[in-house]
């Protein structure tokens, strides 16, 4: 089955040859081979996204901040953000899989299939970098308030921020699950269908959870982050603008999504 998949993918990718001649006779050939199995070319599309979901899950930890320090809430859920839009989940911890403390670090364990985590990653970095370039911008325009309220007023904009930013993500993933997403290739564009899109998150989040209850058999819930603060209306505003893409190696942006 895997090699066939295979060469249609090739196939299908040979369809957006820049040569007519050549793009033509794949979809000739495509063709014939969709009919001698009986699919379509959604059903095709959605089996090539199916089969290059990873299996492969594990947890790779993430420390920011200084030691002995509280974590960042912040930083926290623009991680969570990031992993939920991949499929994957963050468990905070304290303590190694023997119970031992870290060297003064709490750190954030992120759950997500070995294909996503260097993009988790990437896009984290990338974030927590423009939370702190919105933070100065404010500062800047608003300094008498910043000076005046302290701490808090930096506490409540960051996690305002964080939590908009959250929930963009969330309304992203949902629009996905409703209008499909298309899937960049080096030879053409895919759009992928509501039903594969939704089939593909479901696979994925049902080994993370496996995975999890295996390896976190006590994990017990932890309380959220309050909200409010004199920061906050600032944060959210700033954190609707920041756009969901990176800056790439070799100059431009690679946009969020689309993997």
């Amino acid at each position: 089955m895997a090699r066939s998949l295979s060469v249609l993918s090739k196939i299908l990718g040979l369809t957006a040859s820049s040569n007519p001649h050549e793009a033509k006779l794949a979809e000739e050939k495509l063709e014939q081979q969709l009919q001698a199995r009986g699919i379509t070319r959604e059903q095709l599309e959605q089996q090539l996204d199916m089969s290059t979901v990873s299996e492969e899950i594990e947890a790779t930890s993430f420390r920011y901040g200084k030691p002995y320090k509280r974590i960042d809430p912040a930083v926290s859920i623009i991680l969570q953000a990031v992993a939920e839009f991949y499929n994957g989940t963050v468990i905070n911890t304290a303590k190694d899989e023997n119970g031992n403390y870290f060297d003064g670090y709490r750190q954030h364990d992120v759950l997500a299939s070995t294909a996503r985590k260097l993009e988790i990653q990437i896009y984290t970095d990338f974030l927590i970098q423009a939370l702190q370039d919105d933070w100065t911008k404010h500062c800047k325009e608003d300094p008498f308030q910043v000076a005046i309220m302290g701490s808090a007023h930096r506490n409540s904009f960051r996690k305002a921020w964080a939590r908009k930013v959250h929930s963009r993500f969330a309304e992203m993933k949902k629009d996905e699950q409703t209008n499909g997403r298309k899937i960049q290739t080096e030879q053409r564009t895919i759009n992928q269908s509501a039903l594969a899109v939704t089939k593909s998150n479901d696979t994925e989040r049902s080994a993370i959870e496996k995975y999890k209850k295996e390896k976190y058999p006590r994990l017990r819930s932890g309380r959220g982050y309050t909200g409010g603060g004199s920061g906050s209306s600032a944060g959210r505003a700033a954190g609707s603008s920041v756009g969901l893409s990176r800056q790439v190696a070799g100059g431009g942006y690679k946009q969020l999504g689309g993997y």
